[in-house]
């Protein structure tokens, strides 16, 4: 039995959404030529336990951390255009930039939102 998927469906899933989180912050960190800073693959480790935590739904905790890790990565890149050295690190920049965007726009979309649960759990009404 073969069902044929429309690629906008695909899209719409919250699995879908959380490997392109995955690819472009691997991206990233393959491009930061990295490899040997600890707190790098601390950073990048940490981003694939929380993608995955999201992906298992958890609750907003790791969702806010990821979003915290994403304004870090912005820091560096803003550090990078103020130091004048964009034009020599134009790959890095960019790659970082589309690293950040498809986080906070996964994070913020539809499907992945539903798998974020409440902080505390549901409350009865007393």
């Amino acid at each position: 039995m073969t069902t044929n998927t429309a690629p906008a469906e695909v899209l719409r899933r919250p699995g879908t959404l959380l490997l392109l989180i995955v690819l472009a912050d691997s991206l990233a960190f393959y491009v930061s030529d990295t490899h040997k800073s600890v707190v790098a693959l601390v950073c990048y480790l940490l981003q694939m336990f929380l993608v995955y935590r999201i992906w298992r739904g958890a609750n907003v905790v790791p969702a806010l951390l990821l979003t915290i890790i994403s304004i870090y990565e912005a820091y560096c890149v803003k550090q990078v255009l103020d130091a004048g050295v964009a034009t020599d690190h134009r790959i890095w920049i960019t790659v970082h930039v589309l690293a950040i965007v498809t986080t906070v726009c996964v994070l913020i979309s539809g499907p992945v939102r539903g798998r974020i649960g409440p902080l505390r759990g549901v409350r009865s009404v007393e």
